[in-house]
């Protein structure tokens, strides 16, 4: 899964019908990188946005493949699957609300400083984000570099912060 930019896959999860799902950031536009349904269509700026795809059981062909991404920095770090085969996602952004794609979330507003947490929860045809917001504090780096989801459709994230309490 790549481009003719730099491409780095983070993580991976697979679901019980054997699908793999990929993420992590790319440097590749929509001219070279496979992306066909999706979130995000477009590549939106910076030097890298994060990336998410699906792929067949079969490992042959992508079921979707999509940029979650504002004009400044993204990288998904974290990736989980619920069993109605929703997609779960974290990771940092340095794109403030004008350009980064928040729909609902934890927060809709960036913090500031290099980077907030991101968590993103994507509809099981790759479509949409449900949900997408940030967490993060004044510090200069929060990050999310893990994400896992439980039976009642609960997201949990883990990373780090520089931020301190307020």
């Amino acid at each position: 899964i790549g481009g003719s930019g730099d491409d780095y896959g983070w993580h991976v999860a697979v679901d019980a019908a054997v699908h793999a799902y990929v993420t992590g950031n790319t440097a590749s536009t929509e001219q070279t990188f496979p992306v066909s349904v999706g979130p995000g269509l477009t590549y939106n700026g910076g030097i890298r946005d994060a990336f998410i795809a699906k792929v067949n059981p079969q490992g042959s062909a992508l079921v979707y493949c999509g940029y979650i991404g504002g004009s400044g920095d993204e990288s998904a770090r974290g990736i989980a699957i619920d069993a109605a085969g929703n997609l779960y996602v974290g990771g940092d952004t340095a794109s403030d609300e004008q350009t980064f794609p928040v729909v609902v979330g934890p927060d809709l507003t960036y913090s500031g400083g290099a980077a907030d947490t991101f968590v993103a929860k994507v509809n099981p045809q790759g479509t949409a984000l449900i949900y997408c917001g940030y967490i993060g504090g004044a510090g200069n780096r929060d990050s999310g570099t893990g994400i896992a989801v439980d039976a009642a459709g609960n997201a949990y994230v883990t990373g780090y912060t520089d931020s301190t309490e307020q």
